[in-house]
């Protein structure tokens, strides 16, 4: 027989105390192209982040950052519409203390040269690596 006094509303059957979770770290996916988009998600999922938003243009990830207040960002750079990914990470950055990392194909050394001057965690080259993105995210988030 378990001693009631003994056992909180939280504890395990045993007794014990629950083990203390984590809640996941919030991700906001900032790219253009739905299909890559959607394989970002997918990946972050399985690494045990959680997708608070995608966003397809600067616009989008603003909005979606002022309500879902993500812990980072991960920035196409070469986001189409007005802003690109460098000028959305900024703003992020500026607006809501949002960190990013930078993902792109492009080889154009001024543009990356444009990236590295905007501050991000880290960069990712296109076809996205998972073990890659994972080492990333992992010294990005913050550490709860």
């Amino acid at each position: 027989m378990t001693n009631p006094i003994n056992r909180s509303p939280r504890a395990g059957a045993d007794g014990t105390a629950p083990a203390a979770t984590t809640p996941p770290v919030r991700v906001l996916v900032v790219e253009d192209e739905t299909i890559v988009a959607m394989y970002l998600t997918d990946m972050l999922e399985e690494l045990s982040y959680e997708v608070c938003g995608v966003a397809a243009n600067a616009a989008d990830a603003l909005k979606i950052a002022e309500r879902e207040r993500p812990a980072l960002a991960l920035v196409d750079i070469g986001l189409a519409g007005p802003q690109d990914g460098i000028e959305t990470a900024q703003a992020l950055r500026e607006r809501f203390a949002v960190g990013s990392i930078f993902m792109s194909g492009a080889s154009d050394p001024v543009l990356l040269e444009r990236a590295r001057a905007a501050g991000p965690h880290g960069f990712i080259q296109k076809p996205y690596d998972e073990r890659q993105l994972k080492t990333l995210l992992h010294n990005a988030a913050p550490q709860h």
